[in-house]
């Protein structure tokens, strides 16, 4: 009897330690980088000039506390046209590559990680319509907000929705939505 209650504390620190501890498995500790891949869907969500097209998008994220990070992502969208601009002009398609800078906060939980973001970008934006194609660099801002699913230590599901504002022709916000996977190193 005495050796079995010796046994029982010694069976029980592991436990013990555990809920001391920070979990072992969690993801978004400070200093971690990760890498996102996304597709999803554009529009220009006040004109109806345009249509809902495709997006893609890569992203680098450097997290520098546990409830902020750093953000760098490129991507390229399309719009296509919906109404005719003009008689003359038609409809006009707009295909956009974008590089943006920006700041994501994320409150600590275990598995799920919701964020919101902001920042500012570099848009290289082209409107081809019947009558040529028009190249043009913007400077833009951009928000937007987030969930992060972790399902094993180093792989999330991603989904975003973003509004980019930009200085051009394109009527703002020029938002997008995306799904992907968010690869954590």
């Amino acid at each position: 009897m005495k050796a079995s209650s010796c046994i029982a504390p010694l069976f029980l620190l592991p436990f013990i330690g555990g809920v001391a501890s920070p979990p072992i498995l969690a993801a978004n500790q400070p200093g971690d980088f990760s890498l996102t891949t996304s597709v999803g869907y554009s529009s220009a969500r006040s004109d109806s000039h345009y249509d809902t097209d495709q997006t893609i998008s890569l992203a680098v994220d450097y997290q520098k506390s546990r409830f902020a990070g750093y953000r760098a992502s490129v991507g390229f969208f399309t719009l296509q046209g919906r109404n005719p601009v003009s008689a003359s002009a038609g409809k006009q398609d707009v295909d956009g590559l974008f590089m943006l800078g920006n700041l994501v906060l994320t409150p600590s939980f275990a598995t799920v990680h919701p964020f919101v973001t902001f920042g500012v970008g570099l848009y290289s934006m082209r409107l081809t319509d019947n009558s040529g194609s028009n190249q043009s660099y913007e400077l833009g801002a951009n928000w937007g907000f987030g969930l992060d699913v972790q399902v094993v230590r180093h792989f999330s599901v991603h989904g975003e929705a973003m509004f980019h504002y930009t200085t051009g022709e394109v009527s703002n916000p020029i938002q997008t939505l995306v799904v992907g996977g968010r690869f954590d190193f």
